[in-house]
Order: structure tokens, then sequence, then C-alpha cells
């Protein structure tokens, strides 16, 4: 199934949903996770006018989305920043069909390329004529869940409220918080990054639960990174890809590029963003954001010469290794002999899950952990 039919299956469930919860007798639901997947639940269980509370570990909301405000003069994702597909899906999000329910967006399709293999820096501008894709103009992914979904689920979010433990034994649900505090709804939806179910972070009553998530330790869950960093002078092209070109534009997840982060966007400043992600091996990610940056700009002088310091201004680190709820970057390789699907199966009709993992063919994506989020409330009034 693509997206929009998908998205076709699921565009009437905001207002099909009210007199199925009433059939269902599903009137409260708990969300573990304020990310992509936990508010686009969150607001669609509202929408339908259900009883909803929202189980945040961290300090604040978003998850994987995450906005940097104050660096330059225009904000930028430290997460989650293409869209990956057509801007209508935006409108998909929120129920509202193939629409763009009002944001800026660019394509953007970088017209000069290079790639630095085995010590030599060559052009491949002729890239240009395979690549586009959709961002944000002016606003990032945490200023639309910001404009059209945290009004009307703001209220329902419980920050710096871990969850340790899941008891479906009852009637219902009963979800136990690190620090003691006990909640309890008809059903839970699971929105955590995959990392923390793969760590037992999240233990559960169901034996059912812990049958199935032991082939979470099978599926990679990668390393990842963000840097920004400002400078005096552009020395580099719309983009830079590393190793050959059959590397730099294969599918794996694993991918190192610098960017121009102010291409097409309303600043003169020049800004360039690198995004660095892996299965496995990922150094960076251990060191302290000193250090990153530093690696970073000694990485540029072997490149272009010693004025990338002396042009140098700041730069923004985001190491998501080091948040300690997510631990990580995006899910990437099953190697289980499950389908992701099935590992993350509903449990007991009362544990639902859902998040970027479960996007499908949109796997590792916001719209594939929003889409995931729908299709996981669905199931539950279907």
């Amino acid at each position: 199934m693509n997206r929009r039919e998908f998205t076709k299956l699921t565009a009437g469930l905001a207002l099909a949903a009210p007199s199925l919860v009433h059939a269902q007798q599903t009137n409260s639901v708990i969300v573990i996770g304020a990310g992509a997947a936990g508010l686009t639940a969150a607001y669609h269980l509202k929408q339908a006018g259900v009883s909803v509370q929202v189980l945040e570990a961290s300090d604040r909301w978003g998850g994987r989305v995450k906005r940097l405000t104050g660096f330059e003069d225009v904000p930028l994702d430290l997460g989650a920043e293409w869209i990956h597909g057509e801007d209508t899906l935006l409108g998909e999000i929120l129920g509202q069909g193939e629409t763009n329910p009002g944001m800026e967006t660019i394509t953007f399709d970088p017209q000069t390329y290079q790639f630095w293999n085995n010590g030599r820096l060559k052009d491949f501008n002729i890239a240009r004529n395979f690549y586009a894709e959709t961002k944000f103009r002016d606003t990032s992914w945490y200023g639309f869940f910001e404009r059209f979904v945290l009004p009307s689920v703001q209220d329902a979010i419980r920050l710096n409220t871990p969850v340790s433990y899941i008891d479906s034994d009852g009637d219902g649900v009963t979800i136990r918080s690190s620090s003691g505090q006990n909640f309890t709804a008809d059903r839970v939806i699971v929105t955590v990054p995959m990392s923390i179910l793969r760590d037992r972070d999240i233990t559960f009553s169901s034996q059912q639960a812990t049958r199935q998530l032991r082939d979470l330790n099978d599926v990679a869950f990668g390393k990842g990174y963000k840097v920004f960093l400002s400078f005096q002078e552009r020395f580099y092209p719309d983009m830079l890809l590393f190793g050959s070109r059959a590397q730099a534009f294969s599918t794996a997840y694993d991918s190192k590029i610098y960017y121009d982060a102010a291409f097409k966007k309303p600043t003169k400043s020049n800004i360039l963003g690198l995004f660095n992600v892996d299965h496995d091996t990922l150094p960076r990610v251990d060191l302290s954001d000193a250090q990153i940056i530093d690696a970073v700009l000694t990485e540029l002088t072997e490149i272009y010469g010693p004025d990338v310091r002396s042009g140098f201004i700041k730069a923004k680190v985001q190491n998501w290794n080091a948040e300690p709820f997510i631990r990580g970057s995006y899910s990437m390789t099953n190697n289980s002999d499950a389908w992701l699907k099935d590992i993350l199966a509903p449990i007991e009709g009362k544990i639902s899950f859902a998040g970027e993992a479960l996007g499908g063919d949109f796997q590792s994506t916001v719209h594939g952990a929003a889409f995931s989020a729908i299709e996981a409330i669905e199931m539950i009034y279907s």
C-alpha cells in the first residue's frame, strides 16, 4: 500500500471515530511519547472526543523533531528536516486530505555538488538532474506541529514523566512512571523510539509483549548527529558527499552529507549543515560537542584549506546519541526473522505501538511516524 492509498483509507478517521469510540467503549487512551507519532495520535484522539493523556519522558515535546532558533535569522531543524514527499502530506497528517494547510515550502534541489573520496575533491554537478526534495522555507517540522497540532493537545502533555512499566492484566491498562506514579486508561499507544523498547526501559506485565519485543534486538537503531556551522564567507557547494558516487547515491540508511542549510531560505547568512548517521560505527557521537565541532572543522580544513577556521563564526551540535530518552537517530535495517509490523503488533487488545519504525515504505520519516499513529488509532476502532 503506498502513501496515497493509506491516507485515503484513514482520511475519514477523525469524523468516524466518535461513534466508534462509543461502540468500542474505549473512552480513554494514554499515549507514551510526545514526538511526531505521539502528538499525531493525541491530536486525532482529541478530535474524536477521546480522553487523552500524553506522558513524555523528557522536559520538552517533539522527540526527534527539534528546532534551533537564535543561531541565525532563520529557524533550523536539529532533528528531522526534509519532508521526504509532497507538501500535501502535511494536510494528510492532519486528516485534511492531500493539501498544504498553509506552510511555505521550497524545492531543495542542490545545483552544485562535490565529492570527497580518497583525499581528492571532485565536482559532480550533473547530480543536480537526479535529486530534489521538499523542505520548509521559513519554519521547520517543529513549527508545523507547534502551529497545527500542539494547541489542541498541549493541556494533555505531561513532561518529565518517563514510563517504566505497563500493566495490562486488569480491565484496562495501568502505566507506572519511573517515579512511581500510576496512570490508568482503557488503552495505551506506545510511541517511544525503538531504542527505548529494545533496551527494556519499559517493561510489561504481558508475556506476549516480552516475547514480541525480543526481536527488536535484531533491528538496527542508527547512531546520529547534526551540526550547523556559521561562516563569514561561503566556500562550500550546495552539497558535499563522501566516498564514491555509487556509495553517495545508494539507498542505504548510512549517510554523511554537508549541505547548504540556507539554500532558498530567507537569509543571507552562510550556514553549513552536517547530517551524519550510521548503522554501527560513528565515533564522533562519543565526543563532547566541542570535540565534535573541532573534528568537523579539521575535516573541512583538510578538504578546503585554512580559510575554513579563519572564517568560522560559531556552531551548534545536536548529538542524538547523547539524548537519554532517544539514544540514536532512527530505525534502520531489520535483521530479524519477523516483520516490524509483527514485532510491534497490538497486544491483548490494549497495547498499540506507533512511530517511524512502523512507517512501512516511509520508515524513518516524520510522516511515516505520523501515519503509523493514525493507523494505530484506526486499528483500535476497527
